[in-house]
């Protein structure tokens, strides 16, 4: 389901990646009312329907909802591994009632330009959206923050995201080499490099994250 709506100023186009249809109303009011866009704002319900679009618009923001529920996490958080490699471009920002540490440093490592606690105030929420627009660096709204303690995460290189993805699928090492084609050696630093920027002391440590967002 996707309904268009077009608003006033800024050119960037938005999506809007919301299951929840009172969610999706409120943030496109938000955008109508508070923000100046000059635009296409887009609201779609599957994020299945997401990819196509997103591929269709280099430069687009896609507002994109972050599940409590694990196994939907996994799909956002695939989608998102997707958009940098292949649409690397588009903007996204996080916006997620999830507040594990651990899923917030990974979504901040991926190189979101936003992440918004849905318990914020609409009128964080403009704010920071509206900061996006020019922003070079990662924004984080307060509670957000303060769930991190301001230590957000140095971002991870594509390469640490692809081994760190394999290991989250149970593979080890020599099989994460096997699968990428490269060398164990190079393998076993981006995956060392990987664990310190996620703050990672141990390999239960990975284990646990990647329960929390693989689903499994």
């Amino acid at each position: 389901m996707e309904n268009n709506i077009t608003v006033n100023n800024i050119s960037s186009p938005v999506i809007v990646v919301m299951p929840c249809v009172l969610t999706a109303a409120g943030i496109v009011n938000t955008l109508q009312t508070q923000l100046k866009i000059n635009g296409l704002v887009k609201v779609i319900k599957r994020l299945d329907e997401a990819y196509s679009v997103v591929l269709k618009i280099p430069d687009v923001m896609v507002l994109l909802n972050i599940s409590e529920s694990t196994s939907q996490l996994a799909e956002e958080i695939k989608f998102i591994n997707w958009c940098r490699t292949v649409q690397p471009s588009a903007n996204i920002i996080a916006y997620t009632r999830n507040h594990k540490v651990s899923v917030l440093n990974y979504i901040a490592a991926l190189g979101v330009k936003v992440i918004i606690s849905q318990y914020e105030p609409t009128a964080t929420f403009s704010d920071l959206v509206s900061k996006s627009f020019n922003s070079k660096s990662m924004l984080c709204s307060p509670i957000v923050k303060s769930i991190l303690e301001e230590r957000i995460t140095t971002e991870l290189t594509v390469c640490e995201v692809q081994v760190i993805g394999q290991l989250f699928l149970g593979h080890n090492v020599s099989q994460v080499a096997h699968n990428l084609g490269r060398d164990i050696r190079t393998v076993s630093a981006h995956k060392r490099h990987a664990m310190e920027k996620l703050g990672l002391n141990c390999e239960k440590d990975l284990h646990v994250l990647g329960c929390a967002l693989s689903g499994k």
